[in-house]
């Protein structure tokens, strides 16, 4: 746990930017880099730079793949880590994940625990002591372990974890905001800085997690995560965003399908890109019903769930519900040619 900021760009003149490491600026020589190594240098308009010693997060070190993977990201990133995602961050991330999926955990678990790494540490594995007695890519203190078992990603990843699901016990972590989940993981003095970094999170685990496609039962547990009908569903908007995707039905379908946030609009869905056309008999959980023509006031998405009778003249669904959120509801849009949904199959369930 730890009640101090950590000494990265949080901490820097402009707030919310990781600082450089040494490996992502040009190499220096004779008294240019004596100089360096004494002083930040901030170029105008820029966050400050300094170097941070690293230890290497993935056997095997920065691969190919991760430098190639860092350029296509970095700029679909919008928040801390935009314009400073290099092969040395995708390579600690990549660490991060195969530690989740080494216990058969669910991606959302990946997001929480990269989400927590941008905060902590730019999705660095800093081995020097700079803030009391932290080390790693989360910045675990003494208690949590020696430093070598701090640095080692794999170990540091699983003994978060272990606290995740201590303090979510039965897997009621998922349910919750990622946010909130990294603040009762970490004990943060600053809580709020968790929340806006999750969808460069989720957009940095989509990438590193194998795409194998959702079973139609992920489908609709990913659905359920935004708690349709409860207290803590999510608000309608169709500017909003939550966890990176927008929080109106083609947002709420889009991160139920694992596609990129913030997601297509019901028109994109309809396309051959993500969907493909079916009959209302061929209907299972996870397939969307969607009017996408008229104008975008009059546009709507549903994530099929089951039918609601044996005749089949209705069916549960959930939808992200103007006025309302989150909701899971008894409906019979596309039942007839009448209401203009028609079903679609998701090229993203397998």
């Amino acid at each position: 746990m730890r009640t101090r900021p950590r000494p990265d760009a949080a901490a820097a003149p402009r707030p919310g930017r990781p600082l450089r490491d040494a490996a992502a600026r040009p190499a220096a020589t004779g008294a240019v880099l004596l100089l360096a190594a004494a002083m930040v240098v901030t170029a105008p308009g820029s966050p400050a730079r300094a170097a941070v010693s690293t230890a290497p997060c993935a056997a095997g070190g920065v691969t190919a793949g991760d430098a190639g993977l860092a350029a296509r990201l970095d700029t679909r990133l919008t928040m801390k880590l935009r314009g400073y995602l290099d092969g040395y961050r995708v390579s600690c991330a990549r660490a991060v994940v195969a530690a989740v999926r080494a216990r058969a955990m669910p991606r959302e678990a990946a997001v929480v625990a990269v989400t927590t790494a941008i905060v902590e540490t730019g999705v660095r594995n800093i081995d020097k002591e700079l803030d009391h007695d932290s080390l790693g890519v989360f910045q675990q203190r003494a208690s949590w372990g020696t430093a070598a078992r701090r640095l080692d990603v794999a170990w540091a990843t699983g003994a978060f974890l272990d606290k995740m699901e201590r303090r979510y016990p039965d897997g009621s972590w998922r349910s919750a905001p990622v946010g909130e989940v990294c603040q009762r993981v970490q004990v943060s003095k600053y809580p709020e800085r968790y929340q806006p970094q999750a969808g460069d999170g989720r957009l940095i685990v989509d990438a590193l997690w194998p795409v194998a496609g959702l079973t139609p039962a992920e489908v609709i547990a990913r659905a359920r995560t935004w708690n349709p009908g409860g207290a803590k569903r999510v608000p309608y908007s169709q500017t909003g965003r939550h966890g990176g995707y927008r929080t109106d039905g083609s947002g709420y379908a889009a991160m139920a399908l694992r596609l990129g946030g913030p997601g297509p609009d019901s028109r994109g869905l309809v396309s051959a890109r993500h969907t493909r056309p079916i009959t209302v008999a061929a209907l299972r959980a996870g397939d969307l019903v969607i009017r996408a023509t008229g104008p975008a006031s009059g546009r709507q998405v549903v994530i099929f769930d089951r039918w609601a009778d044996a005749k089949r003249t209705s069916y549960w669904a959930y939808q992200q519900r103007r006025g309302y959120g989150t909701d899971r509801l008894r409906v019979s849009h596309g039942l007839s040619p009448a209401t203009g949904f028609l079903p679609y199959r998701p090229l993203a369930i397998r």
